[in-house]
């Protein structure tokens, strides 16, 4: 299975200004993926985008990116970010599937492998949290699929990434995740997003990927203590994860900003 992991988009409103003069205008960044996209990757089966659609959560951003994500000639799935905001994210993008509880929490089957999607969205907070009510949702997902081999996307990493601000406003129960995912023999995966840099591990035994943005990269800021610095940032980019019955490699391509 090939796929395109996007996370990131950060979308402003159509008149505004990059987020900031270092760094550039979100919709063009991400029109320049899309259009790589379609010339080299168009033949992937699936887009998934880990959150943070756009920066403020307005109807007019949530408009903008579903016409602009429109172009890409595979399906898109996607789960919110803590930019996000639910009720308007779900109207944009009604074909958006979520749980009974409102949480964009859904899975589907895909050539064998179950892909689940989580919130991880904590309303008003920068971190993130996987309530008792969306850890029941997971575990019950899981039990339903013991047979199978699974990823698992969402937009908190629950793995500090050493970046010390990041790191303050990960997935907050973490721990609880971990155990829920370890009832699962198969767990193949973990795909985050919201650290605007590409970073790979294993948690619990567990391989998992933090995704590039495609907005802008974040600063390798790793002291104790440091913040975000305003600059440098890096080229925006997307992932191409490339899954095997007993093998995933996940290369990254970045756009230069012109």
């Amino acid at each position: 299975m090939k796929l395109i992991h996007l996370s990131d988009c950060h979308f402003t409103d159509p008149a505004a200004d990059a987020l900031s003069a270092s760094k550039p205008h979100p919709q063009k960044t991400l029109q320049n993926i899309i259009a790589d996209i379609c010339q080299w990757h168009h033949d992937a089966e699936l887009c998934i985008v880990s959150g943070d659609l756009t920066h403020d959560g307005t109807p007019t951003q949530y408009a903008l990116f579903a016409a602009t994500i429109a172009a890409l000639p595979m399906p898109v799935h996607l789960i919110p970010g803590n930019h996000d905001l639910r009720e308007p994210l779900l109207a944009a993008l009604p074909q958006t599937a979520h749980d009974e509880n409102g949480f964009i929490n859904y899975a589907f089957i895909h050539n064998g492998i179950k892909i689940i999607l989580l919130d991880t969205l904590s309303d008003g907070e920068d971190s993130g949290i996987l309530c008792p009510r969306r850890l029941a949702w997971l575990a019950n997902e899981l039990q339903q699929s013991r047979d199978l081999p699974c990823l698992v996307f969402m937009h908190h990493p629950p793995v500090a990434v050493g970046l010390p601000f990041m790191d303050s406003i990960s997935l907050q129960n973490a721990d609880e995740f971990g155990e829920v995912l370890q009832t699962h023999p198969a767990i193949r995966h973990i795909f985050f997003g919201h650290v605007h840099r590409p970073c790979h591990g294993v948690w619990r035994g567990i391989p998992f990927t933090g995704g590039a943005s495609s907005f802008t990269g974040q600063p390798l800021a790793m002291q104790p203590g440091m913040g975000l610095p305003d600059k440098p940032w890096l080229e925006p980019g997307y992932g191409i994860a490339l899954i095997h019955d007993d093998d995933a490699t996940v290369r990254y391509h970045f756009e230069t900003v012109r």
